[in-house]
């Protein structure tokens, strides 16, 4: 036999062992980032949507629009579109988030990994505004609200003095002292964004 009858048929080996190999090759990526997507939590995509608008569906405790601002361990916050103040919102709180339909792509990237915001809890951030005396309105899980001045946050839950609007969390201007587990709070909002330390 002679060579040129010999070409063709190798370059079709070739070719079908190209084809083979990208078909594995993208297959394997396929993979790859089906693992990687499997891996991803909320917050991740939470993280990966700072400076984006979502719906944050917190059932009964209700429904909130924000721009995200900053995300901690188990929290997220930012700017309402409808209120005044901060909105922060425990992320094992949400029942569901929508993300707008340009912005979805985006969030399965996956977040920052600043160690130090993986670290700031939903305690550190209720210990801030207890030593910053914030009047701040608590939306509970079931769906009832409170407002008042933190007065302490342990671990695990937060001591609120309840007052009325305006009012200084002291002597006979307080209604009471309620003590609230962290479970049961769905979102904390500040009355003002300098409250929270942010301008």
């Amino acid at each position: 036999m002679s060579q040129e009858r010999w070409d063709p048929f190798f370059e079709d080996l070739e070719q079908q062992f190209a084809a083979e190999r990208d078909l594995a090759r993208d297959e394997l990526a396929s993979e790859h980032e089906r693992v990687r997507i499997a891996g991803l939590s909320l917050r991740d995509r939470l993280a990966a949507g700072t400076g984006r608008r979502i719906v944050a569906d917190l059932g009964p405790a209700g429904v909130n629009r924000l721009r995200i601002e900053a995300i901690g361990a188990d929290w997220v916050a930012g700017s309402d579109e409808d209120r005044p103040g901060l909105l922060i919102v425990r992320i094992d709180a949400l029942e569901a988030v929508e993300f707008a339909p340009e912005d979805r792509e985006a969030t399965l990237a996956g977040g920052e990994t600043d160690p130090l915001a993986r670290r700031m809890t939903f305690g550190f951030v209720m210990r801030a505004l207890t030593r910053r005396r914030a009047m701040i309105s608590v939306g509970l899980v079931r769906g009832a609200l409170a407002a008042g001045t933190p007065s302490l946050a342990g671990s695990d839950h937060l001591d609120l003095a309840i007052h009325d609007a305006g009012a200084a969390p002291r002597g006979s201007e307080v209604h009471g002292v309620r003590t609230i587990s962290f479970r049961a709070i769905g979102w904390v909002r500040t009355a003002s964004r300098r409250d929270a330390g942010v301008v």
